[in-house]
């Protein structure tokens, strides 16, 4: 029985790290790179509340930056890239939704809470927030519907933010 190509193989599992991408404007970067992650500057009303998104795509987070570059004329697009250590990743105090389905009513319920004013993750702890909050990207949340191949890894408190910033960021060629 022949073998599989090479390619068809993944590599070996080392609980490598993983990168994580951040869609942004090239004026944007050196005060990301050189000064850390600013929760403040957060948008309120978003999938999970105000804080810095990320995500494993690097093309989304590449089509991230150019939607935002369109907003802004005379602004060109910027990727950065963290390299997060899975380990001190699953310290923190995560929320993980894996399905955007339709009828995944506690996804959707955390989204209408998130989008509609909650000020926080409604949590009894840590100041009400999760530290990360990783998921589906929803492309219409009124409607339920998430973006096909595509996720959103936020980050909400100090503590997430401190991971990122120590997670060897980078300009993305």
């Amino acid at each position: 029985m022949a073998t599989a190509p090479s390619f068809f193989s993944p590599i070996r599992w080392t609980n490598q790290d993983v990168t994580l991408y951040h869609g942004t404007l090239d004026r944007h970067v050196n005060a990301i790179l050189t000064g850390g992650v600013n929760l403040t500057l957060g948008r309120m009303r978003t999938d999970f509340g105000r804080g810095f998104y990320t995500t494993t795509v690097e093309r989304q987070a590449q089509a991230w930056a150019w939607q935002l570059s369109r907003r802004f004329p005379g602004s060109f697009p910027a990727v950065i890239g963290f390299d997060v250590n899975r380990n001190r990743l699953a310290d923190l105090q995560c929320l993980w939704f894996v399905r955007g389905s339709f009828d995944a009513e506690d996804f959707w319920s955390f989204i209408l809470h998130c989008r509609t004013g909650g000020s926080d993750h409604g949590r009894a702890t840590n100041q009400g927030w999760y530290d990360v909050v990783i998921g589906p990207v929803a492309a219409s949340w009124r409607q339920r519907l998430t973006i096909y191949d595509a996720d959103q890894v936020s980050f909400h408190t100090p503590n997430g933010v401190n991971l990122l910033n120590t997670s060897n960021p980078r300009r993305m060629p």
